[in-house]
């Protein structure tokens, strides 16, 4: 089976600092992967690498069979992606931002993410910036998911979240992937991933070349 996305003996540094350091990982369709390390421990470069966004300095990228070197515009068209601090234009209430998404996306969009708002129990008339954390981390997920990527990326999603919302958030990526979609997910707390996870990755700055390679089955 062909894998959703790949990154096979990635290497990155910055300056005199090793980010990633002979990292390969992979997964194949309906998996939860949870990408662990602490701050600086290079998840959001690993992710950035895999979405054409950063070069590494050695090593191959895939996502979705596309080369992430060339054919980024691409992929990032096809995935979801939910940032920790996502950019949300605030000003336009939950309903006119996922208007506004559809524009890049193909027909069916809108009435999905509509669908998932009401799921959410989102105010459709309220404006991004009067939402709590919570729910704007449910606008963000709605419009990552509304055009049903086959691969949905989260970087440290719940971070700021309280304990109720960050537990909700995370099993709703078991949903997710029983539908046959793949979730990457970067935390640096492996007891809210365990619980949702497939496979568990370890990054570390230091060692990543050991820690990486060996993923624990939960």
């Amino acid at each position: 089976m062909k894998p959703v996305f790949a990154l096979r003996n990635v290497n990155k540094i910055f300056g005199r600092q090793t980010a990633i350091e002979n990292l390969s990982l992979e997964a194949t369709p309906g998996q939860v992967i949870a990408l662990l390390g602490d701050n600086g421990a290079g998840k959001s470069t690993s992710i950035k690498i895999l979405l054409g966004l950063l070069r590494a300095d050695s090593g191959e990228a895939e996502v979705l069979g596309m080369d992430s070197r060339r054919q980024s515009q691409e992929i990032r068209r096809r995935i979801g992606y939910v940032l920790d601090k996502p950019a949300l234009y605030d000003w336009m209430t939950v309903t006119e931002i996922g208007w506004f998404a559809s524009g890049f996306y193909p027909h069916g969009y809108l009435e999905t993410y509509a669908e998932m708002v009401k799921d959410f129990k989102l105010p459709e008339t309220q404006k991004i910036k009067n939402l709590s954390r919570g729910m704007q981390a449910k606008v963000s997920l709605a419009l990552a998911m509304a055009h049903k990527p086959e691969l949905l990326i989260l970087d440290k999603p719940t971070s700021g979240l309280d304990a109720v919302v960050r537990r909700e958030f995370l099993e709703s990526m078991v949903d997710v992937a029983a539908e046959g979609r793949t979730v990457l997910l970067a935390s640096h707390q492996i007891h809210e991933v365990e619980r949702v996870a497939d496979t568990v990755a370890q990054s570390s700055a230091t060692n990543s070349r050991t820690a990486c390679q060996s993923c624990a089955r939960l």
